[in-house]
Order: structure tokens, then C-alpha cells, then sequence
């Protein structure tokens, strides 16, 4: 079986729930009126609307204006997305066209995405483990960022790109790929240290060393461009914190799960944490060591923004944590976690169309 059919049905099938829950919610569910007490409605096109919630107006507002010294906070949402939608809304020009070509990427990149997680999935195991680690990525609860207007579909896309042509030893691609996922989210130059791991494998590979150096390369370089728009040096750091952001691990994050204004539903995020925690160890017994070294480091920085409150959105990018419950969780149990993980998503999908905050 190609990588493309054995993702192809379940890419289909659970876009196609998403946008009917998205829509029927946006027609029957009240919306949050902490959020909608003004018009909160980015297009009159339904799909376009429920797409864009959050973080949609930034990045709209970015693909239509650009980085601005005058609105600083925008600077914490990487480029390569909101120029991507630039480009693709450009002919009409109109917010209506930007969010189009929005959705249209997200859901192409994943797409892609799922592709290339079930070719690096057959590197190493069978065609039905690509199948379960695709089918389980796309029914994780937040499932409905890797169609909204958020970068998580394009980021995927270029991580998972960068460790299979890296496994391939095609040193340029990898890192050229590695450098572009450096452009699409603040955590994206973390793909360099998978690649490290598979260039100083036997024969070491001195070009593969070198090619990982264009991620941390093009994230320096995108911090000088913020500076330069900005003047403020610290400005990635500066926009995250108006954005509530505060790096560092504490055990105050997991303390503040159960304080009611912070968080209306704790035990999911607290649960799909530990879920993933769990996968990221039982990757290092069942997943090649670059693999595990990846989903370790990102989980890291998805719990150590200061806050959980976006954690169960940053999980989506730790795509071998999937690859691992594909390969211990074949039977009963993968059942299990689809229906109950398309069932939360389904919930989640619905808050999410009508301004309820999921991540």
C-alpha cells in the first residue's frame, strides 16, 4: 500500500466531521460572549468564520498588513504561514481570500503532512502501523487547529518532511526544510537536533552537520529582522509575555490547572499531558533515537511556556509520540483512544467554532 492511500480515507473522513461540527456548532451553540459582546465574525462565509477563531486574526492581519513597529505583539506569530496566505489571497486581495487560502494550506499541508508521517512510518514498520499513527494523529482532541487558520498543519508538514529526507541522507532538503519549519513556529529550529542525531550516525555524515545548521541559521536571522522592525531587541521575548507567555518549567503551571480562572476544564488538558508524556518516554524503547530526541524536546517546550492553557494544541507537533502508540497500541486499546479521542475532539471542535478557548 502507498503512503498516500493508507492516509487518504482517514484525512477525508475526519475533515469532512470537523467542518460539519464546526459548522452545525456555529449555527446552534451560543457563543462565548466574553469573546463575542462585539461582532466577532472574521467573514460571512460560515467555513471561513469557524476557521479563523484566535489565531486566525492574527495571522490575517499579518498576511494583509504585515509586521508592524506600531502593533509589536503580532511579532510572536512566525512569517512563513501568514506569507504563504499572502500570496495565495493576493489575486483578489480581500480578508475573504486571505482565510481561503488559509484553510486551503492547512489542509493541503496536512494532507502532505500525513503523507510523509506514513513514509517514515514504513521506514521502519508496516503499512497498517502508517495507517494507526495517522489515524491517531488526526483524532487527538485538537484536531480542528490542523484545519484552522493556524500553522500547526504547516509546521508538521515540514518537521516530519526534514527527519525522512534526513533518514534518506538527502543532507540539503532536510535542512532547507528544517530552516523553513524555523520560519513557521518560535519552537521550529528544534528539528535541527533530530537532524544532528541522524548525521552522526555511522558513517557520519559532515554535510548532514552542516545542513542542520541552517535552522538555527534562519531563526537567528528572523530574530535580526524583528529587531530591525521592532527595535527591540528582545522582541519574540517581548511579544510573547503581552501575549501571557512566561518560558520556563515550573510545577506552577500543573498547580494552576485547578484554578477555575484559568482553566474550565483541567482534567482534559491534564490528561492528554500525561498521555503524551507517557508516549514521549515509550518512544525512546520503540522509536529510533532522533525520533524520541524530537518528541522529548518539543514536549519540553510545550510545557514550559509558563502556562498549559496551549499545550494540548503544541502536542499535535509531536508527531512520534503517534508513531508510538501506533506501534504498542495495534488492538483494543488504539480503538479505544479513537472513539474517545474523536469524541472530545468533537466537543473541542464545537467550542472551538463559537469562541470557547481549547488551546
Amino acid at each position: 500500500m502507498s503512503a498516500a492511500r493508507a492516509v487518504l480515507v482517514p484525512f477525508l473522513v475526519t475533515r469532512a466531521l470537523v467542518a460539519v461540527v464546526a459548522l452545525g456548532a456555529g449555527a446552534i451553540v451560543p457563543p462565548s460572549a466574553a469573546i463575542c459582546r462585539n461582532a466577532c465574525d472574521a467573514s460571512s462565509i460560515a467555513i471561513l468564520n469557524v476557521a479563523s477563531r484566535w489565531d486566525g486574526d492574527p495571522y490575517l492581519t499579518i498576511a494583509r498588513d504585515g509586521y508592524r513597529a506600531d502593533n509589536p505583539s503580532l511579532v510572536a506569530y512566525f512569517p512563513l504561514y501568514p506569507f504563504l496566505m499572502r500570496i495565495g489571497g493576493a489575486l483578489v486581495g480581500s480578508d475573504d481570500a486571505y482565510l481561503a487560502a488559509a484553510v486551503v494550506i492547512s489542509n493541503l499541508a496536512l494532507l502532505a503532512a500525513l503523507v510523509y508521517l506514513a513514509r517514515t512510518v514504513m521506514l521502519d514498520h508496516d503499512a497498517t502501523t502508517a495507517t494507526r499513527a495517522a489515524v491517531y494523529l488526526l483524532v487527538f482532541p485538537t484536531t480542528v487547529f490542523l484545519s484552522a487558520v493556524y500553522a500547526e498543519s504547516l509546521f508538521l508538514l515540514l518537521a516530519i518532511a526534514a527527519m525522512f529526507h534526513a533518514r534518506r541522507r538527502e543532507w540539503l532538503l532536510a535542512g532547507a526544510l528544517a530552516a523553513l519549519a524555523a520560519l513557521t513556529r518560535p519552537f521550529g529550529a528544534v528539528i535541527a537536533l533530530p537532524l544532528v542525531i541522524e548525521a552522526l550516525r555511522r558513517p557520519i555524515a559532515i554535510r548532514g552537520l552542516a545542513a542542520t545548521l541552517l535552522a538555527p541559521a534562519t531563526f537567528f536571522a528572523w530574530l535580526a529582522v524583528l529587531w530591525l522592525i521592532t527595535g527591540d531587541p528582545r522582541a519574540l521575548l517581548t511579544a510573547q509575555a503581552q501575549w501571557g507567555g512566561r518560558p520556563g518549567l515550573s510545577l506552577q503551571v500543573f498547580a494552576d490547572l485547578f484554578d477555575p480562572t484559568i482553566y474550565g476544564f483541567p482534567y482534559v488538558v491534564l490528561g492528554l499531558t500525561i498521555l503524551i508524556g507517557a508516549l514521549v518516554l515509550i518512544s525512546w524503547r520503540v522509536l529510533r533515537p532522533s525520533l524520541a530526541a524530537y518528541a522529548t524536546a518539543v514536549f519540553l517546550v510545550a510545557i514550559s511556556t509558563g502556562s498549559l492553557t496551549s499545550a494540548p494544541r503544541y502536542y499535535l507537533a509531536v508527531f512520534p509520540a503517534f508513531i508510538a502508540l501506533a506501534v504498542i497500541a495495534p488492538g483494543w486499546l488504539g480503538r479505544a483512544y479513537v472513539v474517545l479521542g474523536a469524541a472530545i475532539g468533537m466537543v473541542l471542535t464545537a467550542m472551538f467554532a463559537q469562541w470557547y478557548w481549547i488551546g
